[in-house]
């Protein structure tokens, strides 16, 4: 019997020949990721393309090719659509490559590759202005949404309505950081190094207009990295140092309370981080990323410990049931 992955990809084969200018080359995979989406690479004319395999009854692709021919058009380093189908659910797109972010820390300058990301974001905040008009909302009901991931997975014995109680007083406070364009999946394993000094940016379908300081701790505090805590308060210094530079008037608070806008936006995340990871293990067998559960957790703990405001959150997160 033919799997399914195996007829979407002999799909994908014949896709490329008939209806591309991409015929005769061999599918090479090159990575899958936490979602349904799978990527191959092609050899044509010398050059590498990405062939993105979304099933479009799992992902809709639709988001995908607006995100990123409008970052595109504002010279952000995403990558360039040169053949789609948004029906079937096959994309070919420029190769970035193979060297994350993640691998280059292990033996370049970490403060170098770490401030390229950190002007990438500015970057995008500073020139993707229309994000409001653009993108949805990161709101309320968004984040009440995603913070039930971690009810239903960590927490299941828990009522909606009695966790909601928990989270409100987070959600609220999250709500009030101002907002701007958000990747939203700003990370590690995110980014490549294309050249010396170009990083390229991927997986940012997901993009919302939201806090201001979530793809910083997406990035500073990530899921799949360690960085010291007093280099990362460094860095979100100098961060807001940028944003202040290029006139983001919403960068004009004290030092203070901008730490606290990423704090609270990197809890919001982190709680909904630990929740897929147990839900990819439980519910997809995939448990290798319960690995990366502790550090995450920790970041949880860590800022439910600097916020007496968030005690019954605190709580809370100390009875969940965090699997080995």
């Amino acid at each position: 019997m033919i799997s399914v992955v195996d007829e979407r990809k002999a799909l994908l084969a014949e896709w490329l020949d008939q209806d591309t200018p991409f015929a005769g080359g061999s599918l090479e995979v090159a990575s899958a990721d936490a979602s349904f989406r799978r990527y191959f690479r092609i050899h044509e004319n010398g050059q590498n393309f990405v062939v993105m395999d979304a099933p479009p009854d799992l992902e809709d692709s639709g988001p995908f090719v607006k995100v990123a021919e409008w970052m595109k058009s504002k010279d952000i380093q995403v990558p360039e659509i040169f053949a789609k189908d948004l029906e079937k659910g096959f994309m070919v797109l420029s190769d970035f490559g193979d060297f994350h972010f993640q691998d280059a820390l292990e033996n370049q300058d970490r403060d170098y590759l770490y401030d390229l990301a950190i002007e990438e974001i500015g970057n995008m905040q500073c020139n993707l202005l229309d994000a409001q008009n653009k993108l949805p909302e990161f709101d309320q009901s968004w984040q009440n949404k995603e913070l039930d991931i971690f009810r239903e997975w960590c927490l299941p014995h828990l009522s909606v309505e009695e966790y909601q109680k928990s989270t409100e007083a987070l959600i609220k406070r999250v709500d009030l950081i101002p907002k701007a364009f958000m990747h939203r999946d700003f990370h590690c394993r995110n980014l490549l190094l294309c050249s010396e000094k170009k990083l390229g940016i991927i997986d940012f379908q997901g993009a919302m207009f939201g806090p201001v300081t979530y793809d910083l701790v997406s990035l500073l505090r990530d899921c799949y990295v360690d960085n010291a805590p007093a280099w990362v308060d460094q860095k979100v210094g100098a961060f807001q140092q940028k944003l202040q530079a290029a006139g983001l008037t919403y960068a004009s608070v004290s030092e203070d309370e901008f730490l606290r806008w990423f704090d609270l936006a990197g809890l919001q995340r982190h709680l909904k981080c630990v929740g897929i990871f147990h839900r990819l293990k439980i519910r997809d067998n995939k448990p290798e990323y319960l690995k990366d559960v502790p550090r995450v957790l920790r970041y949880c703990i860590e800022v439910l410990d600097r916020h007496s405001d968030l005690k019954d959150l605190n709580q809370l997160v100390s009875q969940a049931s965090i699997l080995d």
